[in-house]
């Protein structure tokens, strides 16, 4: 899909780029001569010009559509997944080690072995830092209980996140540096973060980000009621990073 993309978009530069440079030469040369057969060219030029333009833009528009169908499906089939980061790797490590390590640190005393379907660590080991633990829970209620209490995590240097799809990860990544690290969290796959007016929006692709940096052209969705960022008792307001 996202060679499919690049694919359109790449056709798109390349008629853009030739219809201005023939415009520039049509427009030379009527110059030079101008003729009624010049005129005439250059009139077809532009109703061509027009209808290939507009082809190819609404060529994107389904192509994104298309791109934004499959990746909420990918996302939709990670709903029970999470990602376990700066847990140390060992060799006997194994899903009932995992599942108890987070019973006592999250203070989930009926997390269990069989709570997990899935459990292994993502990417080739490297000696700088541990690779993170995939886990997939059976049912995707004790993943919300997992979830909403990973604010226990704090202090440990281990930390929780949702298995996002490349391109929320980097749509989330770019939230992050435009919002703050602590303005923004995902829930359900979904992005949300606080801009500087204080106001909560939810973040669907780099056009929220663009439009919410802009004080004259705001486009971050901040109609609907949003989830809330997760607080600890002693502090009044600090939503939960996601990832």
């Amino acid at each position: 899909m996202e060679d499919l993309k690049k694919t359109v978009l790449n056709v798109s530069e390349m008629f853009t780029t030739k219809m201005e440079q023939f415009q520039q030469r049509l427009d030379k040369a009527s110059k030079v001569s101008p003729t009624e057969s010049n005129t005439s060219i250059a009139m077809e030029f532009e109703a061509f010009k027009s209808s290939i333009l507009f082809c190819l833009q609404n060529l994107q528009t389904q192509v994104e559509m298309l791109f934004r169908m499959q990746d909420d499906l990918e996302m939709r089939s990670r709903r029970k997944f999470l990602l376990l980061h700066g847990v140390n790797e060992s060799k006997d490590e194994n899903p009932t080690s995992v599942a108890k390590m987070l019973s006592v640190l999250l203070k989930c005393p009926d997390l269990a072995a069989d709570s997990l379907s899935r459990c292994h660590r993502l990417g080739t080991r490297r000696d700088t830092k541990p690779r993170p633990v995939l886990i997939k829970l059976r049912q995707h209620q004790v993943k919300e209980q997992i979830w909403s209490s990973k604010t226990h995590l704090k202090g440990t240097g281990i930390t929780l996140s949702e298995f996002l799809t490349k391109g929320r990860h980097n749509i989330f990544m770019a939230a992050r540096k435009q919002f703050g690290v602590s303005n923004c969290w995902t829930r359900d796959g979904n992005i949300y973060a606080i801009r500087p007016d204080g106001e909560r929006c939810r973040i669907n692709d780099m056009k929220d980000i663009i439009g919410s940096a802009s004080e004259d052209e705001p486009t971050a969705t901040t109609s609907a009621p949003l989830p809330q960022p997760q607080k600890d008792k002693g502090r009044k307001k600090a939503p939960n990073k996601g990832q």
